[in-house]
């Protein structure tokens, strides 16, 4: 009998790996054409200011720019999959911040009509449905609006709230967390610690392995009681 082993990758490791590996050649792809596209368009417009830049530059920077950053988003995403609890660091918070900051003040140059044209309106049409924001919702605001106009910098994030766009909706995500972890080091409190306690909404720490919860405006312990007929399912 043969005593000789061969042993074969499983189908799932196979794909989890190739799904890892088209991540990072993803966010190597992004990341290069993002510092391109700003390279070529500094290069071409020597002397001008950003607001006179054509707009296809813009556009470039701009599209590429925010496929950059949610790249870094996916490979986060497999690190939790994988099991590593990684923790961004505050100097990791304030260059996602700056850099996010930068795409936002190009993006606020570019006309409504190509803003669109380069992060289309995402195709959800049952927002009545459950009462969020959709296509109809976005293009409603968008009616208001003139197309042949920037949004402007100062505008852009308010505007990007009403905008049903994912790759557009996830940076702005992680552009309030990182203002939120900066604000946290030099306050003690997120953004949303600090809406509550100026709304006089109360805020609780849990410790996980007592269960016991501490509010945090009174300093009072709370044990949650135990539900017999709630149980926690592996």
């Amino acid at each position: 009998m043969d005593n000789n082993f061969t042993v074969i990758k499983g189908s799932a490791d196979i794909e989890n790996s190739n799904r890892i590996m088209r991540t990072i050649a993803l966010h190597d792809c992004w990341k290069r054409q993002y510092h391109n596209a700003i390279y070529k368009a500094m290069s071409n417009n020597k002397g001008k200011q950003i607001a006179d830049y054509p707009q296809d530059d813009l556009m470039k920077i701009a599209l590429a720019g925010i496929k950059y950053i949610n790249s870094v988003r996916e490979i986060r995403r497999e690190n939790a999959r994988v099991g590593t609890d990684y923790v961004q660091t505050l100097e990791e918070s304030k260059a996602t911040f700056d850099l996010v900051d930068a795409i936002f003040t190009v993006m606020g140059y570019i006309k409504l009509k190509n803003l669109v044209i380069t992060f289309p309106i995402t195709k959800d049409f049952d927002g009545h449905k459950w009462e969020s924001k959709d296509y109809f919702y976005t293009m409603e605001v968008l009616s208001k609006l003139d197309w042949d106009k920037p949004i402007g910098r100062d505008k852009i994030f308010d505007f990007l709230w009403d905008y049903e766009n994912d790759d557009l909706r996830n940076v702005c995500v992680d552009y309030m967390c990182a203002m939120s972890a900066i604000s946290r080091s030099q306050t003690g409190k997120g953004i949303a610690e600090q809406w509550c306690d100026d709304m006089g909404i109360p805020t609780y720490t849990e410790d996980r392995e007592t269960g016991i919860m501490k509010n945090n405006q009174t300093g009072d312990i709370i044990k949650p009681k135990k539900v017999s007929h709630i149980h926690i399912v592996k």
